[in-house]
Formats: C-alpha cells, structure tokens, sequence
C-alpha cells in the first residue's frame, strides 16, 4: 500500500506539479477491523464464491467412492452404524473403524472424528451409502470455506483503496483459491473433507479473534476458541492457527497487547484441552517409532541427507504446483519422489529457496508487509505437512497443501491489484486487470478438466501413472483397477487385453518395490488366472516362482495351491521341492515358509527321499525338533 504527496517545484519560472509515490506500508493497521462496513457487499460476493464452486465442481457430483473413502465410509463399521456410531468414531483413534483395532500404521496416529462422523450422520439420514449426497456437501462446505475466507481477508485489507469489490485484493485472493487446481483432490475425493473442514472452523476461528479485539466481547472469544476447537477434531493441522491467528492480528492492526495476550492464553487453553482429549481417546504418539512398512513410512532405508533431499524436493514442487499446478496427481508414493541427496541441484535450491522466504518474512516483519504476512501464513501452515515435524507416510499430497495456499493466493492478489499498479501508474492497473482474469480463468480451467479424473479407481490411477510412473502405489493400484474390470467383462478377447495391461503395471510396481504386497498380490492374481484360461501349469510355475520367493507370506499362494491338488503332479512335485529348498537358504521370514512348500511335494511324494531329507532340515531350522527327527528316520529308511 502506498499513498500520494503533491509537491510543487519551481523550473524556470514555472510551477510544475509533481506526483510522488511514497511508501507507507504500515498505514493498512490503522483503525478496528470492522471499524466501517467492511462486509456490505457480502451476498454478491458470497454468490459468486458458491456458484463458481459448484461451476468448477458440480461434475463430481455423480462419482463414486475412491481411495480412502474405503476406510473413513465404505468398509468403516462405525460410519455404517450410522447415527449409533459417532460415539466410537470420537472415542477411538480414526482407523479402528476399519480395521477394528488400533493400529501403528503411520508415525503420530490419526485422530479427525469430527469430518468422519459426518459420514455417519449422513449414513443414519439415508440408510446407506450415498455418494452423491457427500460430493453436494463438499462442494457446499468448499464455498463456504471461500466466502469466509473473503469475511477474514475483507476487514484485513480494509484500508487499501479499491471502490470495486470485484476488484479487490480480498475477493481476488478468495476466487484465486477457490479456482485453484491444487484444491481437486480435497474437493472431489469426499475423504478430502477432513482439510476443508480443518480451513473452514480455523478460518471461523480467525474471525472471531478479530472480532473479539475490536469489541473485547466473550461471545466472540467463545466463538473463536469453540471454531477452532472444532477445526482441530477436523484434522490435527488446524493447530498451526494457534500461530496464524495471532501473526494476523499483529500483521493488519495496530493489536492492544493485553488483549492479543488473552486470545493467546485462550489458543494455548484450547490447544491443550485438544491434546489431552486426544491423547485418551487415540493413545500418545510414539514419534521415536520406526513404521517398517514402506508406503507407510516413504524414507525407510534412507541416509539422512536423502531423507533430507526428498523433503526438499517436494518443498520446491509445492511452490512449483502453486504456480503452475501441472503435472497434477493423487500420487506421491515411493518413489515417485526420488531417493536424492540434499547435496543435489533441486534440493539445494529448494532448500535455497526457503532460506530466502525466511529471510523476506523477517525484513518484512516490523513494516507489517503484506508479502511478509503471506509468507509467514504459507509456511506456518505448511509445517506439520512438511516431514519434518512428523512423518506423515508419504512424500507429499496435494491436499496437504490445501490450507496453506491460502498465503500464496492472497501475495497473488496482493501483487496484481495493489503492487503492478504502485509500480506503473499508467499501465499496471489494466496490466493487473488482465493477468487476474487469466489466472483464475487458466486456473478454473485446469480444476475444471482436473475434476472427471476422480471419477473412479481406474481413471483415477490411469491419469496418476501417466504422471508418477515411478510410483509403485500408482502402478500397483492401476493393476488392481484393471483387473476389477477384468472380472466383470464377459468379451474374452477384452478380457485377455485388460489381464496383458494389468500384468504391466503390476510388474512394473514390483520392479520398483520387490517386496510390495500389494503388487506380488496382483502378479499373482495375473499368473493364476492366465493359468485358468489356457492351464498351461509351466507358465503357471514359471510366473509364480518370484513371487514365492518374495513374498510367500501371501494367502492366495496357498488357496491356489489347494486348488491345483490332484492335478499336473508331475510338473508340480520338482517345483514344490526345488522352492522350498531355495525359501530355506533366506535368513529372514521366508524361510519360515519352506514347510508349507514341502509339505504340497511330500502330499505328491511322501516316499521321496529328497522330500524327507528337506522337511527334516525345514523343521530344524524352524526349532521343531521333534518334527525333524521323524522326517530324517523317514529319509533314512528310504533308499
């Protein structure tokens, strides 16, 4: 913001008028929030918010389920409880519902009742699942979330000059955000809720607390601690307003100590009382704990300078796809991010490039700048979904950036409509007109043909492999999408086409991760069923032999071994014998095994020497010694 002097000078004998631009960046604190009516254009502005949302969103409307829906909706005892079960979704850490117990999947666990138990509400008013009436509600609580971000930003920037609503840094920000691609995923995946909702009672938040330092009012101090109460039980990152709110009181008035030590006092009480009801209701992080599952936990076996790199990596892509948002995908898992050194070019100057935003946050401070503001806002929202603070289990998402945007879009705003005309007086404002509406228009576009990817698992991974080809998870997924159709499709040549494009992709996710379950499990759905086509049982073998050795922890393995009892006994025999010879030779869990592969040769041959001898040495190696000394007498007595 800056403000004019006239000052006359004399040139030859003439007075010239000359108009000079001085900075006055501290002049937008002056006077209350709501000191003027900040907020009378609210219905035209609120909507425009709710009908470009629906304009940019209203196709999802008809998708299904996707992704996690399947844990927080379809497969969640209690959200299919209904109205019944909202008492064990607050009273249980938020995976037990599917998995029926507390499990240590993720560093920190997991614990948003708030945004699941709508899910349930919306179960007990409908009886069943209904998809359609969850996408109407995201889509409702996303414009929302815009026109309260517009109530926060319109008091903020209350003394900057702008007699056009539609043309002011608080709307333009709001249909920046509201119109941003990186927004698809937290909108059109109903899982994607928790963040909405985590924005939309923070942002409530945030209000009150100004409101409460312009009128002292306990109501809106209530108002204030109780939003964010409740954007906390949305999910844990409505926590970094415990700093935003404050850093917006400080950054846009001239803040009565007393009372910002207060709000504080509150914040502090509140954050608290979260933590505690979370802690007994969901039990107390373990951060010192080790996730050995790798799409759990993306930096397994990593060195610290790659853990680090890759942290970096994804920093620089968030700002990338903030400005650019493209390629876009749902998927980040291993390794779609590389493994890299924080020693490598992208890395370092990611890391450069934060230095930098920390140091622009810092200078700007005490001048209250706006760019300053918007800095401290993206990177104190970006904390907790960075790595660094707790291993979230994947690289990055791109919801995870959902609050955070919120900075980039308002610097945005800012540089278009009061900083491009600050430094061109002639031509900056249409040059800020213009670059506006191409922004949210190539935004809204981007969102727009975004949005028809998550209609289902398989366009949904389709589009993912086509970005994070290097993703097992995205392979593996895009398998098992594949082959779902598979087994539905009747037309044997389709068929015979989806099992070909299945095997790829399930190959290739095993060539990316050896060990994945997920992906051994579908190379083995593709061998056992090219075997039912053309029982051809060497191929079988032949298909099946890897995954035995990878993986032979998998339960189909056995119940297609049942299946194949009585029959091709002469191929099968030497295969039995020779894997479970080669599990034995492995000094981790696999060799555990052998037996089971043994045992199917002994069923064929129990008079085989060799079988004897191998069961015997198998159950030595297992610590049954009994066993052992039975299969050994028997290999004794046979010539």
């Amino acid at each position: 913001m800056a403000k004019s002097k006239i000052k006359p000078t004399e040139n030859k004998g003439k007075i010239v008028v000359v108009q000079a631009v001085v900075a006055d960046p501290i002049a937008h604190i002056k006077g209350s929030f709501f000191n003027n009516d900040v907020l009378k254009s609210w219905i035209p502005v609120s909507v425009v918010i709710m009908v470009l949302s629906y304009v940019l969103y209203f196709q999802c409307i008809t998708y299904g389920y996707v992704l996690d829906d399947l844990l927080v909706i379809q497969e969640n005892k209690f959200t299919k409880q209904g109205f019944g079960g909202v008492w064990d979704i607050f009273t249980t850490e938020s995976f037990t519902g599917y998995f029926g117990e507390k499990k240590e999947l993720v560093q920190g666990n997991r614990y948003r009742p708030l945004s699941i138990a709508t899910f349930a509400v919306e179960y007990g008013m409908f009886g069943k699942e209904n998809p359609v009436f969850s996408h109407f509600i995201n889509i409702l609580l996303y414009g929302l979330t815009g026109i309260l971000l517009w109530m926060v930003l319109a008091p903020m920037f209350r003394n900057f000059n702008s007699n056009k609503w539609w043309f002011s840094v608080p709307f333009v920000a709001t249909l920046i955000f509201i119109a941003h691609p990186i927004h698809t995923e937290a909108v059109a995946n109903i899982k994607g809720r928790d963040e909405i909702m985590a924005m939309l009672f923070s942002l409530g938040a945030l209000y009150g607390a100004m409101r409460f330092v312009d009128h002292s009012s306990p109501k809106w101090l209530s108002i204030s601690m109780v939003s964010y109460f409740l954007g906390l039980l949305s999910k844990e990152n409505a926590i970094t307003f415990f700093a935003i709110i404050p850093l917006s009181i400080y950054f846009f008035s001239k803040p009565d100590w007393s009372k910002l030590g207060k709000l504080g006092m509150w914040l502090l009480i509140t954050t608290v009382l979260y933590l505690v009801l979370r802690f007994n209701m969901a039990g107390v992080p373990k951060f010192s704990q080790e996730i050995k599952d790798i799409m759990n936990n993306p930096f397994l076996g990593m060195k610290p300078d790659q853990k680090l790199g890759s942290i970096m990596y994804t920093l620089l892509k968030y700002i990338q796809l903030m400005v650019w948002p493209h390629p876009l995908s749902h998927d980040y898992y291993p390794y779609a991010i590389p493994k890299i050194s924080v020693f490598k070019p992208v890395p370092l100057l990611s890391l450069l490039t934060y230095i930098g935003l920390v140091i622009l946050a810092f200078r700007g401070w005490r001048q209250k700048s706006v760019y300053s503001y918007s800095i401290w806002f993206y990177l104190l929202a970006l904390t907790i979904v960075s790595n660094f603070v707790i291993n979230l289990g994947t690289f990055m998402n791109e919801r995870f950036i959902f609050m955070a945007s919120a900075g980039f879009c308002i610097a945005v705003a800012y540089f278009l409509l009061e900083h491009l005309p600050a430094l061109s007086p002639k031509y900056g404002y249409k040059a800020g007109l213009t670059l506006t509406f191409v922004a949210i228009l190539g935004y809204g576009a981007k969102t727009f043909v975004r949005v028809p990817v998550w209609k289902d698992a398989l366009s949904l991974n389709e589009a993912a492999v086509a970005i994070s080809s290097n993703s097992a998870r995205a392979n593996s997924f895009l398998a098992t999408a594949l082959f779902e159709k598979f087994k539905v499709t009747e037309n044997i040549e389709e068929k015979r086409k989806l099992i070909d494009r299945t095997e790829k992709y399930a190959q290739k996710a095993v060539d990316i991760l050896p060990d994945y379950l997920n992906g051994n499990l579908m190379v083995l759905g593709v061998v056992s069923e090219r075997y039912k086509f053309d029982r051809d049982i060497k191929k079988y073998i032949e298909g099946i032999r890897p995954v035995i050795l990878r993986r032979p922890d998998i339960g189909f393995i056995k119940e297609f071994s049942e299946y194949l009892k009585g029959s091709h006994n002469t191929e099968l025999f030497p295969f039995y014998l020779e894997v479970g010879q080669e599990l034995m030779k492995f000094n981790d869990m696999r060799r555990n095994y052998s037996i089971d592969f043994l045992k199917y040769a002994y069923e064929i041959q129990p008079a085989n020497k060799q079988v004897n001898i191998a069961l015997g040495q198998a159950y030595e190696i297992n610590g049954n010694a009994a066993e052992a000394a039975r299969f050994k007498a028997a290999a004794q007595s046979l010539q």
